[in-house]
């Protein structure tokens, strides 16, 4: 996880991240060191504005592109995920994985961008 921080930051910048939380009771990667949620300008609770969701894309676009080599396994953003595993069927709706309301904000990854890398890889 630590490469696909510092190559992405060096390539955006502008992004902001969150790696490490705890999260007791839930079944998540963030406190396994295999996931952080980034965001592109605004705050986690509230939608980007058109630049910062562009941005977004663009890092999730080149996310997506370079998954392979940087150990990608799934990305969530915008109410969508999409894993290497199943390319073949492109972004497909997120139905918040059992611990998140996909209709709200932050629940369904519209405030950031929820980055997964394969186990072993953190």
């Amino acid at each position: 996880m630590l490469s696909v921080y510092e190559q992405t930051l060096a390539g955006f910048p502008e992004s902001t991240w969150a790696c490490y939380s705890p999260r007791p009771g839930q079944k998540s990667e963030h406190p396994l060191g295999r996931a952080c949620d980034v965001a592109f300008g605004n705050a986690i609770g509230q939608h980007p504005t058109s630049a910062q969701l562009e941005y977004g894309w663009q890092v999730t676009d080149w996310l997506q592109e370079h998954a392979d080599s940087l150990g990608v396994e799934y990305l969530i953003w915008q109410g969508k995920i999409w894993s290497l595993a199943r390319a073949d069927e492109g972004w497909r709706d997120y139905s918040g994985g059992g611990m998140h309301d996909p209709g709200d904000v932050t629940g369904g990854h519209y405030d950031h961008l929820h980055i997964t890398v394969k186990a072993g890889e953190a």
